[in-house]
């Protein structure tokens, strides 16, 4: 368990392979994020990548100003229906291809950007698209 936001920074700056593993996997109180993402903005990306970081935080940061944050929050699994839209119109297509990418995007939300202004966005999309529909008619 993370106990603290400068545990977090430390273990996010550490080279060793064990607070690599603690950063990405462990748990920290709600309250800790919130401080982090409040004081320590700069880290938000890091945050984003910690595989236990709730909900609301990703939230939280899926607005933030800088692209590398909001592709990291695309690139999340577990984000909800919320944030896949809001970033699905993101103004960068860079985070909105990491988005068509996400293996738990919705079918809606890949339909969506499959008539992406951007091309690689569109293309990205339309395979994922294909892809699904090849696993659904093999299970059939």
């Amino acid at each position: 368990m993370i106990s603290t936001a400068q545990e977090f920074l430390a273990l996010m700056r550490s080279e060793d392979p064990d607070d690599y593993h603690r950063f990405r996997y462990d748990e920290a109180p709600i309250e800790v994020w919130r401080e982090i993402i409040t004081r320590y903005s700069l880290a938000n990306e890091w945050v984003a990548r910690n595989k236990t970081a709730p909900v609301e935080i990703l939230e939280a940061i899926s607005s933030d100003p800088r692209v590398v944050v909001r592709t990291e929050v695309a690139m999340t699994r577990r984000i909800t229906p919320d944030i896949q839209a809001r970033l699905a119109v993101d103004s960068d297509a860079s985070v909105r291809n990491a988005l068509a990418n996400n293996a738990k995007v919705s079918e809606s939300i890949l339909e969506q950007l499959s008539e992406d202004s951007e091309e690689f966005v569109r293309d990205t999309a339309l395979r994922r698209l294909q892809e699904r529909q090849r696993r659904t008619s093999r299970r059939s």
